[in-house]
């Protein structure tokens, strides 16, 4: 059994984007779209038009007033067909957003740009991205407050004037892959990576890609993940995580010579491979693989750069257990045990250890796990480069109430010494309830946690 296997990208949560007021951003940018035509009907709309971007925020009444003019000057052109229809589009993409039809903005821009100028395609991106803004900047807010139905929303709407970066795509598959709404995630994973190819989105579309590919792998979409490995290594090339996902998936097609040659050359870069999540994230693709001595070795460079990350002693001793190693088993599932040391998985990969070995220690082992009174279960481990977040939950395995207490949540540096710590007070837990914890512990070099109770 794997242990948290799949890296999935978290939300964007420090990227705040920004822009200036709407109106005076269309004001210049109108300005700076060259071939749109005049017109009686379209230089009556641009007047009205710029009154009410002049008086959007400060006098609604009239920025109303004006808007109705100008649509109803447009909308008549458009009807008449004699002005010059890029512009008429043009202006009534422009309209429209001020209007908060996103869906009629889009279409107006959408047929201006069929024909505009380059100038004016550009004009038009950037209002386009000038109104998604908002609401990519509003969605995270509300995630950060916790209404993910509502930022989910916003992301939607935002979605229908601008598709033309992977941020607001790569925050709905965020979304999607914590709900386990896979096929959701799928969706807009792919549409984040393929978004762009602009360089400066190289990065989140790099992201996109390898989050694209471990939805369909899990999925057993496997040629679709297949595609998307290969398009991640076009922009990550010799990517250790990549290569190894790639293999898999190979293997899984029963594709077997060309993943033996791709896992000989990973077996090579992996040896001077210095990212501790790479190496994980290769390991664990190799136990998809079964390629079990290969995952062992992976992993256990993996444990020598974070000699106390929980998921990769875990994922070895079962790589181990596969291989029927208890010899290299055994000290490994007692380290993963002095870190989670209230974990059913740990305890029971201790006892496997043990019956492996034929040590009567298996039955001491088995009871303490049979006579636990509770069990901490972590559902996300988050480090940023000042900080790491323990989501984690305790279930009270009695039939009665668990009385309250006091633990301690050390975070580790790559020598598995302490940054910080972070001390919760466990409220009484109800009969077979749950508490939930959320912690954060500051300081630099932080990349695994344990615990104990005070």
């Amino acid at each position: 059994m794997l242990s948290r296997s799949r890296r999935i990208l978290l939300p964007l949560g420090a990227l705040v984007l920004s822009a200036g007021a709407a109106s005076a951003q269309m004001t210049v940018r109108a300005a700076d779209c060259r071939g749109m035509v005049a017109g009686m009907r379209i230089n009556s709309a641009k007047v009205y038009l710029g009154t009410a971007m002049e008086k959007r925020r400060t006098d609604p009444v009239l920025f109303q007033s004006k808007l109705r003019s100008a649509q109803t000057q447009l909308d008549t052109a458009l009807l008449q067909g004699r002005e010059d229809p890029m512009t008429v589009a043009f202006l009534l993409g422009q309209a429209r957003i001020l209007g908060g039809d996103l869906a009629g903005a889009d279409s107006m821009f959408s047929r201006a740009e069929a024909s505009a100028s380059d100038d004016c395609k550009r004009v038009m991106a950037q209002l386009r991205r000038s109104e998604w803004i908002n609401y990519f900047n509003g969605a995270l807010a509300q995630r950060r407050a916790g209404n993910v139905d509502s930022a989910l929303a916003l992301l939607r709407r935002g979605s229908l004037i601008w598709r033309g970066e992977p941020a607001g795509f790569l925050e709905m598959a965020s979304h999607f892959a914590r709900r386990n709404q896979t096929d959701s995630a799928i969706i807009y994973a792919l549409r984040a990576a393929r978004s762009s190819e602009e360089p400066r989105f190289a990065e989140l579309r790099k992201g996109a890609w390898f989050t694209a590919a471990q939805l369909l792998q899990g999925a057993n979409r496997h040629a679709e993940a297949e595609s998307a490995f290969r398009e991640y290594l076009r922009l990550a090339p010799r990517n250790l995580a990549g290569m190894a996902g790639l293999g898999a998936t190979l293997t899984a097609q029963n594709k077997t010579a060309e993943a033996t040659a791709l896992f000989d050359t990973l077996s090579t870069a992996a040896d001077t491979a210095s990212d501790p999540d790479e190496l994980f994230d290769s390991a664990t693709q190799m136990l998809l693989a079964r390629r079990y001595a290969l995952a062992a070795r992976i992993y256990e460079r993996e444990l020598t750069i974070n000699r106390c990350h929980r998921d990769g002693l875990y994922n070895l001793a079962s790589t181990y257990n596969s291989m029927r190693d208890s010899v290299h088993m055994l000290p490994i599932a007692r380290r993963l045990v002095e870190v989670d040391p209230m974990n059913r998985g740990s305890l029971a990969m201790l006892a496997q250890a043990y019956v492996l070995l034929r040590d009567t220690m298996s039955i001491g082992t088995l009871q303490r796990l049979q006579a636990l009174p509770w069990a901490f279960d972590l559902v996300q481990f988050t480090v940023r480069d000042t900080s790491a977040t323990v989501l984690g939950g305790i279930s009270n395995l009695q039939d009665q109430p668990l009385p309250g207490f006091r633990l301690t949540i050390e975070y580790l540096n790559a020598a598995c010494e302490p940054v910080a710590q972070s001390v919760v007070e466990v409220p009484q837990i109800a009969p077979n309830g749950s508490h939930t914890i959320d912690v954060t512990g500051r300081g630099r070099g932080i990349l695994a946690y344990r615990y104990k109770t005070n």
